[in-house]
């Protein structure tokens, strides 16, 4: 088992067409979908986890640098890079607890390697693994998605939360 992070200026073909093909086995919107929101959505400086064995690719995570505004007061915007942490999958012979926690300690040491804090958004069955890795979930009133609507839960990594700011994160900037 190997593990690389590599950005998107340096994929080859072949690694970019191992990842859509691993990213089409679990979203079923087929090859060209996922190759059009590959070019649309990803930036020649995001990050892709690889995880691999005997050269295939089994585990992928997107980190996409991003930005953040945080409101602490009505008056005071702070503004920073974030980590929006997209796509975390496995291919389907290798879901299980060790796999999993290999990736997420690898995800984890890239992020805090990166110094920024990161975001995610999952589903409720998936708040208490990533809590798992540290990860806190955010009260739905202290933040917000600019350029994407999704009823997801949002979760934080990396960042002291004040519960008195408020979060604004966007996803195509």
């Amino acid at each position: 088992m190997k593990f690389q992070s590599i950005k998107t200026s340096r994929l080859n073909k072949n690694q970019i067409y191992q990842i859509l093909s691993l990213k089409d086995t679990h979203w079923k919107f087929g090859y060209k979908s996922q190759k059009l929101w590959f070019k649309k959505k990803v930036s020649d400086d995001d990050i892709h986890n690889l995880m691999t064995i005997k050269g295939e690719i089994v585990g992928y995570t997107l980190l996409g640098f991003r930005s953040l505004e945080i409101h602490k007061s009505k008056l005071k915007i702070k503004k920073r890079k974030f980590v929006l942490f997209s796509t975390l999958i496995l291919k389907k012979k290798i879901r299980n607890y060790f796999y999993a926690s290999k990736m997420m300690k690898f995800n984890n040491k890239i992020i805090l390697k990166l110094r920024k804090p990161s975001f995610l958004i999952c589903k409720h069955s998936k708040i208490n693994f990533y809590k798992f890795y540290r990860w806190k979930l955010l009260i739905k009133k202290s933040y917000s998605l600019k350029e994407h609507k999704t009823k997801l839960k949002g979760m934080i990594y990396n960042l002291s939360v004040n519960k008195y700011n408020k979060y604004i994160f966007y996803f195509n900037s």
